[in-house]
């Protein structure tokens, strides 16, 4: 028997997805009115409202044009959705079941898919009993058209094919097939400056006061100023440290293309989650770079730089700030100013600068002791460290390479010509056993010899090859540690020869050169204890380093 049916006051659903606008005519928005809107006339339905998704997925719900009859519907304003089959409604079964199953009845609203032949006022419909079946296989549908489309987009991105909607600041997409980035200016020269003062130590919030001083355009109104780009996104109109270190991590500017940075929880979840840098796409030396190697290294290094330094109310930033550090306590040293006041040849006062452990200015002597210094005075000693190091290589570069790489390999283990016998030998011997034990299977196997002697064989030589193995390793690695010191040691002579014959100490120098430096205790105006000022380079004293820094991280935790 069927139901009474009262419900004239007809919504009429329409959805396209992009995957469905590939499939042609036959789901375009227009024809699938075309058939609804024809439907509900021949019925006697009463149009309210017609409501469109163009451009949406079906595996979720969260679309304007569905949450806006959702609302009409539960108002009353509209009793009955017809739609031109279960497809356009929803690709999500269960979503799709609990909305004719559970919802639509709840609010007396009554579901029509035209194509499908369902009617939920009509029992004995024939589409009733395939309803089931029908919404599984639309949810196939959409997991197997979500798969085809990530395998397009994975093998455009290995092609070298540039697929995002735009390209970043300083480039614009191409003109060719593959739309490869082609630099941009005078955007270009403005990624590039900005490489260039973080090379230099300088923060990316620093940068980006800077950009902001001198009114240089955000990239989202430098795109709609030059390229007519309508700009709907709130913003403030100003560069943010955040913004620029994204594009100090884009390597893009290197010349190379990664894609399938992120990816989405499935075809159902849109929810974005970023992939591990194993699992992305890159291709190298696409386009034209914007920034060098060299540069982008020098970014890296003054990211893992333990000075972020800081800068005073003019923007000055010590060339030695954040770099000092209190050996006693652990923390660092900041600066500070003598309460005494000074006279000038020219008669204005003014406050000595120095540097002082941050726990003894907080805390007192009681818990560390001071290690104040003036500071012009550690300028000048760092500054001729730096100096007689540039005149060692000016004088006699061979012999300052042999001093430097002794003080680099100060504290590793020596190698020897036995390493290289070890290498050539151990790995002679350990083709010898992977032979030795493929026999001894064999012989096991065919009967030559007893399982139990096998055995003990498999086992000996078993031992004998970890063994042998560790030590290979362990020769290896050795080698392969000095011939990264001699690489170290010229990179640092280079960095030498581009300073020349500094006069003054500078931020650029400090971040380049040294590593940290570290201050011992003041030894009290009348004393004659000598004190002492350890400056570590980089490159150069990497152990000694690391070794001082877990000394002070232990002097800090304890």
């Amino acid at each position: 028997m069927s139901k009474q049916i009262n419900n004239t006051k007809a919504g009429l659903y329409y959805r396209l997805s992009q995957e469905d606008e590939r499939s042609g005519e036959s789901l375009s928005i227009e024809n699938q009115k075309l058939i609804v809107e024809k439907f509900a006339r021949d019925n006697g339905f009463e149009i309210v409202n017609e409501y469109v998704d163009d451009g949406y997925s079906g595996t979720n719900f969260n679309r304007p044009g569905v949450q806006r009859m959702f609302e009409d519907a539960k108002s009353g304003r509209i009793n009955a959705i017809i739609v031109k089959d279960m497809s356009r409604f929803g690709r999500n079964y269960i979503e799709v079941g609990q909305y004719t199953d559970y919802i639509f009845p709840t609010y007396n609203i009554r579901f029509i898919a035209v194509s499908d032949n369902h009617d939920s006022a009509k029992d004995e419909t024939g589409g009733i009993n395939m309803l089931p079946v029908v919404n599984v296989f639309n949810e196939w549908h959409a997991a197997n058209t979500s798969k085809k489309l990530r395998e397009v987009f994975e093998a455009n991105a290995k092609e070298g094919k540039y697929r995002a909607g735009f390209a970043p600041y300083g480039y614009v997409a191409g003109n060719d097939e593959k739309r490869l980035p082609v630099r941009d200016e005078p955007a270009a020269s403005n990624v590039l400056r900005m490489f260039e003062l973080r090379a230099q130590g300088m923060s990316p919030n620093r940068i980006a006061s800077i950009f902001n001083e001198e009114k240089i355009l955000i990239p989202s109104d430098y795109k709609q100023q030059k390229f007519g780009s309508p700009n709907n996104r709130r913003s403030h109109h100003l560069w943010s440290g955040n913004a620029v270190k994204q594009m100090l991590h884009n390597p893009t500017y290197l010349g190379h293309l990664v894609q399938q940075r992120s990816t989405t929880v499935s075809y159902k979840n849109k929810t974005k989650i970023f992939r591990e840098p194993e699992e992305m796409i890159t291709v190298y030396n696409t386009h034209e770079p914007i920034v060098t190697q060299e540069l982008w290294d020098k970014c890296r290094e003054m990211e893992a730089s333990v000075s972020q330094g800081k800068r005073n109310k003019s923007g000055y930033v010590h060339p030695l700030s954040g770099l000092l550090y209190c050996p006693d306590c652990g923390g660092k040293m900041c600066i500070g100013w003598n309460n005494t006041r000074h006279k000038r040849s020219d008669g204005r006062i003014y406050k000595r600068e120095n540097f002082n452990c941050v726990t003894n200015m907080k805390f007192g002597k009681e818990v560390c002791p001071s290690h104040y210094i003036q500071m012009k005075v550690l300028n000048q000693i760092v500054l001729t460290d730096i100096r007689e190091k540039i005149e060692m290589v000016q004088i006699d570069e061979k012999q300052a390479r042999e001093e430097f790489l002794r003080r680099s390999e100060e504290n590793s283990v020596a190698v020897t010509s036995a390493d290289k016998r070890k290498i050539t030998q151990g790995k002679k011997r350990l083709d010898e056993l992977d032979k030795l034990i493929a026999a001894a299977y064999e012989d096991k196997v065919i009967g030559r010899i007893p399982e139990e002697i096998c055995v003990n064989l498999l086992s000996k030589y078993q031992e004998e090859r970890q063994t042998l193995k560790a030590e290979v390793s362990e020769a290896e690695a050795r080698i392969a540690d000095a011939e990264k010191n001699r690489a170290d040691v010229e990179e640092f002579i280079r960095r030498l020869k581009a300073y020349g014959d500094p006069t003054e100490l500078t931020r650029e120098m400090c971040m380049e050169l040294i590593e940290f430096v570290t201050v011992d205790k003041c030894p009290g105006k009348y004393s004659k204890e000598p004190r002492e000022i350890h400056i570590y380079y980089k490159l150069l004293d990497k152990r000694a380093a690391e070794e001082s820094r877990e000394k002070t991280d232990k002097n800090m935790c304890g």
